[in-house]
């Protein structure tokens, strides 16, 4: 028996074929070439990006590896246009040296012609220059107990190695408390008014208003400072132990060297005065932005002491609103005490014995700690950061230690400091 065929049913298929099956696969043929050309586009815009991207990463691995220079000047800056690998990428920064801040727009031209690159992207990206020495309050490089009680530190505090508090009232305000060891604390009402960081284990409960993290910061490295860079880029020396006396009166910055007719302006860009091998005695009114960095070739140089035992002798601001005095440096003017073998404060105690006000950074390189003498009745008011504990002698209770946020947006010259990417946008 054999099977008629039938024309019709065929010619029906083909036809069903040809209006079903024909548009799907020109239809897949369409997506599946627009899917290429826009994966490939993808793929040219993330190379253009990465490009853009490597100039920044080139900048920033520049800045971490010198925390003192290139960081304004063009001349370190320039990037000619490089090709790298699939593309081109450049750079054009604009620098706010006042400002410590550092624009950069980066570009990365994916393809082998920088006329007419296939893909495109720019990277738009602001870099704040930060110094540990302003931004931390108190900063202790090793082991530190806090015995002390009723006192408060202000400021972000970090200590490398461990921290016992054995005080009872004791407040950290500002935080955060960033501490590279064991955190041991044995007082009552201690309490941290930010995050805490701790390396090692923590013993005891403090009241932590924010987080509390069982690690370190990987980023923490302990500021060195560089003494050849003082050596070399300083803009008044001296070669034996001297007073400087700052003087903001009556229209301009200056400092006199006392027992001298030497009177020496303060430039408008900030100075750095260098003491080698020698000890300095500081103190007046600062008008302007100045470090004052000592060395010592022998034990008994590279000292800095704030105030005189027979006189008078504050460690203050100038304010320009007032004319007046003041312990912020919100206006401009700012002082570091880089002292190679110790720092002392020295109050009045010939009689009638004062208070002592100290103002600025106080960095000490030696071992020692920082001593600070003065009348048994008087008081000690330190405003600003400090990288030593503060041993007194003499004077009464009611000491303070406030930490000056000003220091941040106006610090003194010539302190490293460290790239911080505040702003990424990549278009």
């Amino acid at each position: 028996m054999t099977r008629k065929t039938r024309p019709g049913v065929a010619i029906v298929l083909v036809n069903m074929m040809v209006l079903v099956l024909v548009p799907l696969v020109i239809y897949l043929l369409i997506y599946t070439t627009s899917a290429l050309k826009h994966s490939s586009k993808e793929k040219q815009l993330g190379m253009a990006g990465a490009l853009a991207n490597s100039s920044l990463v080139d900048l920033m691995r520049q800045f971490s590896q010198n925390y003192y220079e290139g960081h304004y000047d063009p001349q370190e800056l320039a990037r000619d246009e490089a090709f790298r690998s699939a593309g081109f990428a450049s750079s054009v920064t604009e620098a706010d040296a006042a400002a410590h801040r550092l624009y950069i727009e980066a570009s990365g031209k994916y393809g082998g012609n920088a006329a007419n690159p296939l893909s495109d992207k720019k990277l738009h990206a602001a870099v704040q220059f930060i110094s540990d020495l302003t931004d931390f309050g108190t900063m202790i490089d090793g082991a530190f107990t806090i015995s002390a009680s009723n006192i408060t530190y202000y400021g972000k505090w970090w200590i490398t190695g461990n921290l016992s508090i054995t005080g009872s009232n004791v407040r950290f305000a500002g935080g955060p408390l960033i501490v590279g060891g064991n955190l041991n604390v044995s007082g009552t009402n201690v309490a941290v008014d930010g995050d805490v960081y701790y390396s090692g284990t923590l013993s005891g409960s403090p009241d932590v208003s924010g987080a509390t993290f069982s690690f370190y910061p990987s980023d923490m490295v302990y500021p060195s400072l560089r003494e050849d860079y003082y050596k070399v880029n300083y803009a008044y020396r001296l070669t034996s132990d001297r007073t400087l006396r700052f003087n903001a009166y009556p229209s301009s910055g200056t400092f006199t060297v006392v027992g001298t007719t030497i009177t020496v302006p303060i430039v408008e860009s900030g100075m750095i005065i260098l003491g080698e091998n020698a000890n300095l005695t500081v103190f007046g009114t600062v008008r302007g932005r100045v470090t004052v960095a000592t060395t010592n070739t022998s034990g008994s140089k590279g000292k800095i002491t704030v105030g005189q035992s027979s006189a008078a002798s504050d460690l203050l601001y100038y304010d320009p609103l007032t004319g007046a005095t003041t312990t912020s440096a919100i206006y401009g003017n700012s002082i570091a005490l880089l002292a190679s073998n110790g720092i002392a404060l020295q109050g009045k105690t010939s009689s009638p014995a004062q208070d002592l006000t100290a103002c600025g950074i106080f960095f000490n390189r030696g071992s020692q700690n920082i001593s600070a003498s003065g009348g048994s009745s008087k008081k000690l008011y330190i405003y600003g950061t400090r990288n030593k504990p503060v041993t007194l002698s003499g004077f009464g209770g009611g000491n303070a230690m406030a930490y000056d946020v000003w220091l941040n947006v106006n610090p003194p010259p010539g302190l490293p400091e460290r790239p911080v990417l505040m702003t990424w946008h990549m278009r």
